[in-house]
């Protein structure tokens, strides 16, 4: 069912569906979320990006909410998943955006950082490190790739036959990582790393590479999911790095 508040643009015959909330001409920032989620996942934050001039262009991701899940694996790549997102600037003239992705969408942000980092004011990558795939992410050994059906066997989603090849291609595209973290660090913009300290691996990673590469950084309490869902404390960390990103470009 379609929301009043959706808006879709065309983009490589799909629809990617998006919802903007926020005053106009205020400051853009993009909202992505993670696997198996969607643009609803970002309810309690847009209002207080709002509330701080904000304008935030949720977005679901290719095969999830309200968007296409077109069956082909070259859907899910990392170039188009990126393009999509620019096909929603363009439509919406946003010529460049903050962006913030958790999980997946952390993912995407470090495609945007690849293809489109003229597109950025500066990115949030949460509860994903750049360069870092699912398996090494769930702390196994690397020579055993943490597969779609592994997930499947541990977690009960009730994807239905129609929406499975579309969850398989995007969890699987998820341990394509190369050179992600040199393309973060390249794009020439204020980045921030936040993560769960319930996942050991990458909030240990995470820091580590943010204090490496001059990033901010910050953990919060909670599993990867609390970590996204727990927005209260969040968003004192968020505000202050859009607001010291703004006064850098000033």
């Amino acid at each position: 069912m379609t929301s009043s508040n959706t808006r879709f643009v065309d983009h490589r015959g799909h629809r990617i569906a998006y919802r903007v909330d926020g005053p106009e001409g205020g400051t853009p920032i993009a909202l992505q979320h993670g696997w198996t989620s969607s643009k609803d996942a970002w309810t309690a934050y847009v209002g207080a990006f709002a509330a701080e001039g904000y304008r935030s262009i949720s977005i679901d991701s290719l095969g999830h909410g309200e968007s296409d899940a077109p069956p082909e694996a070259a859907a899910y790549g990392r170039a188009p998943r990126a393009d999509d997102v620019i096909a929603v600037f363009d439509q919406e003239g946003i010529d460049r955006a903050h962006f913030m992705g958790y999980s997946m969408g952390g993912w995407i942000a470090c495609c945007m950082a690849e293809f489109h980092a003229d597109r950025l004011l500066s990115l949030i990558i949460g509860g994903h490190c750049p360069g870092t795939g699912t398996t090494e992410e769930m702390g196994q050994a690397l020579d055993q790739i943490f597969t779609f059906d592994d997930v499947k066997k541990s977690y009960e989603f009730g994807f239905s036959a129609d929406l499975e090849p579309a969850m398989r291609h995007s969890f699987d595209a998820l341990e394509d990582v190369d050179g992600h973290e040199e393309a973060v660090a390249s794009a020439s913009v204020p980045v921030l790393l936040w993560k769960g300290r319930g996942e050991a691996v990458i909030c240990e990673k995470g820091e580590r590479i943010a204090r490496e590469r001059g990033w901010d950084f910050f953990a919060v309490d909670g599993s990867h999911i609390e970590a996204a869902m727990n927005h209260e404390p969040n968003l004192p960390h968020l505000l202050a790095f859009l607001e010291k990103a703004d006064r850098l470009r000033r």
